[in-house]
């Protein structure tokens, strides 16, 4: 690295005809672009979870195809808020994503974040938190096996 007249840091670059250039430096050493890359808070890295033999995303699909009830319920229906609260155990995990209620108890050992972060959202709304961490994936499909109802307002 070399200065140049007015400090500025610069590189030399040759290019493709053997011409020797000097580049300055960018971002600059204390330009705006640095400061404001600094002071940005930094999302904090995503841990995740050694799983137990057999709980692997493979082993998740394979559970989902084999035809096994996953969602512990007879039929489909309707549920209020109030309802899926009583769903709140590691036995026993309902949560609502996107107006969906899904019986997450089947995949709670398969979760890579593991069970203690997905029984974050058990027993309630857990939309805003899976938008969060979870944005890009299609929960439609990951948890169509685990489907138990709608949500639906309290009367």
């Amino acid at each position: 690295m070399v200065s140049s007249q007015d400090d500025t840091p610069t590189f030399n670059v040759t290019d493709p005809s053997n011409q020797t250039l000097d580049v300055p430096e960018f971002p600059s050493r204390n330009g705006p672009q640095r400061l404001v890359a600094a002071a940005t808070k930094q999302p904090r890295n995503r841990e995740k979870v050694r799983l137990e033999p057999g709980h692997s995303p493979l082993d998740w699909a394979k559970l989902t195809s084999s035809g096994k009830d996953l969602r512990g319920v007879p039929q489909i229906g309707r549920y209020t808020l109030e309802q899926i609260r009583e769903h709140r155990t590691q036995e026993d995990a309902w949560t609502a994503i996107q107006g969906k209620v899904y019986n997450m108890t089947p995949y709670l050992k398969f979760h890579p974040g593991g069970v203690k972060d997905l029984m974050r959202c058990a027993g309630r709304d857990g939309t805003k938190l899976f938008m969060l961490t979870h944005s890009w994936v299609n929960i439609d499909y990951l948890m169509e096996k685990c489907l138990v109802g709608f949500l639906v307002p309290s009367n």
